[in-house]
């Protein structure tokens, strides 16, 4: 007995899926392009939030830590970059390896009153490029005063060499520098010769002193 009941009519199309149609929960939406939009648009800001947050550590580490900002001078100085000079313009001394770096070292000796008594002095200088100068008092009469440096050292541009006499008498000496130019990669041993009464045995032994003093302009 024939049924008279309609038939599906065969398909030959496959399902891209590949197999049965997805079945979605009742309460779930299929993805779309604007929900994707709206991942990556809070992924953005997630990342905007990341860099305000490391903002903030790198700002607090460049303004209080100490070694923090020395890393960074390092490493600028290494690079040998174009870049702004880092000092200080808040009255503060300049730390080291910045622009206007202060050093000054100080030392003392005697002076026996014996014939070109030399004595020697000398101090490391870091790298860069310093501007300096020397001065050297006695405490007592002497016949002269000299100094320079013995040997020069690479990286020096002009003369340190600095003397002062008083012919046929003797006197409380101050003796000053021009200001020289030390550029050097590395550290420079600066090795100072001072030598008294080169003409003669001075009047008595008396004291001296010795300054050095130095600016970095890089």
């Amino acid at each position: 007995m024939a049924s008279n009941m309609p038939t599906t009519p065969q398909s030959n199309v496959t399902p891209l899926w590949g197999g049965s149609p997805p079945s979605w929960p009742s309460t779930a939406v299929p993805p779309g392009c604007f929900s994707e939009l709206a991942r990556l648009n809070q992924c953005y800001n997630e990342v905007q939030m990341m860099e305000m947050i490391l903002s903030k550590v790198v700002c607090d580490l460049a303004t209080n830590n100490v070694a923090f900002q020395q890393c960074l001078v390092d490493a600028i100085a290494k690079s040998g970059s174009n870049v702004p000079l880092i000092g200080v313009t808040n009255g503060a001394d300049a730390q080291p390896g910045q622009v206007g770096q202060w050093v000054t070292q100080y030392f003392t000796g005697a002076v026996t009153g014996a014939t070109n008594q030399v004595v020697l002095q000398s101090l490391t200088l870091q790298p860069g490029d310093w501007d300096f100068w020397c001065v050297a008092q006695t405490e007592g009469q002497v016949n002269d005063a000299q100094f320079t440096l013995n040997p020069t050292p690479a990286g020096l541009a002009g003369s340190i060499y600095t003397y002062l006499a008083l012919p046929g008498t003797s006197a409380f000496l101050t003796v000053v520098s021009t200001t020289c130019r030390m550029l050097t990669a590395v550290p420079v041993l600066m090795p100072f010769q001072l030598t008294f009464n080169s003409v003669g045995a001075g009047p008595g032994a008396t004291n001296y002193s010795f300054t050095f003093s130095a600016r970095r302009t890089r």
